[in-house]
């Protein structure tokens, strides 16, 4: 009796020993299972599959939103829509004129920044010399009470004399080819005589040809003027007329203005105002070159 009851005790000892491992290896595989380590899984034919892709790789991620991490936005660091654009996209910053010395040369100033500059490919009467007068006025109605914009282009950047050599434009207008075009100009200082090509010298080239020289008053004389070889006609008494804000020649004294291809006379309504981007000695020269005679 006593031998049964011990085999019982040592039967349900063995039991419990039995239950407890399981128990334990249990544990022991959800455990392994949870630090990442495969584990072999059963399932029932027919029934879905468990996914078998790998878990998402952290570093390879949808990047997160925490500010600290997040891309900046920082519109200093964006490309600049002019350096994506086509080359010379980029606008080039404006300068006040503070003075006309002659008709190629101004000082110009910006932020504090004060420079000399003279005009690439053209040349005009020094002080003292005819026609001095004629073409100082003239570059400044073309940009006087204006800011300019200049361009470089010709071989060096600087001359002899340290002033910058430069192309100056104003609204979109080039006041040297301008002043060549009016007779008050000439083109030089480019590749015809040692100075080496500049970009816009074709179009200067072509303008002195066809632009006969404008008219000068003699240093010291307030009458007579000495013609050029535009030929005899002009205009008489005191020149530029009163309120003209851009004169011609006093001998090629009618204007024709491109954008109309209207040619006025002095006299006209808007003669005093035209801008003209050629001058003629007579309106049947201009009519001549295309131009059609103002109607008031």
């Amino acid at each position: 009796m006593r031998r049964s009851h011990g085999l019982v005790a040592l039967a349900g000892l063995a039991l419990v020993a039995g239950v407890t491992g399981v128990a334990g290896r249990s544990s022991d595989g959800l455990g392994l299972a949870g630090d990442g380590f495969s584990a072999t899984v059963t399932y029932t034919p027919g029934a879905v599959a468990p996914s078998t892709a790998p878990a998402p790789d952290p570093s390879t991620d949808v990047p997160t939103t925490d500010a600290s991490t997040a891309p900046s936005t920082d519109a200093s660091s964006a490309p600049s829509t002019a350096a994506a654009g086509a080359p010379g996209a980029k606008v080039s910053a404006t300068w006040a004129v503070t003075k006309v010395v002659d008709g190629d040369t101004i000082w110009v100033e910006r932020d504090g920044q004060r420079s000399k500059v003279r005009f690439i490919g053209i040349d005009t009467p020094e002080t003292g010399q005819c026609g001095f007068t004629e073409a100082r006025d003239a570059l400044r109605a073309i940009i006087g009470g204006q800011r300019v914009t200049l361009t470089a282009g010709a071989r060096d950047d600087v001359d002899r004399y340290g002033r910058l050599l430069r192309y100056v434009d104003v609204n979109g207008v080039d006041a040297g080819l301008r002043l060549v075009r009016q007779g008050f100009a000439i083109a030089r200082y480019d590749s015809r005589d040692g100075y080496g090509n500049h970009t816009r010298e074709a179009a200067y080239v072509r303008a002195d040809a066809a632009s006969p020289k404008a008219a000068c008053t003699p240093p010291g004389s307030a009458a007579g003027i000495v013609g050029g070889s535009g030929g005899s006609g002009g205009a008489t008494g005191a020149w530029p007329l009163p309120g003209d804000e851009h004169p011609c020649p006093r001998n090629r004294p009618v204007k024709g203005n491109e954008n109309s291809m209207i040619a006025h006379q002095p006299g006209d309504r808007y003669y005093g105002v035209t801008d003209p981007e050629q001058c003629f000695a007579t309106i049947d020269e201009a009519v001549a070159a295309g131009f059609r005679p103002a109607k008031v």
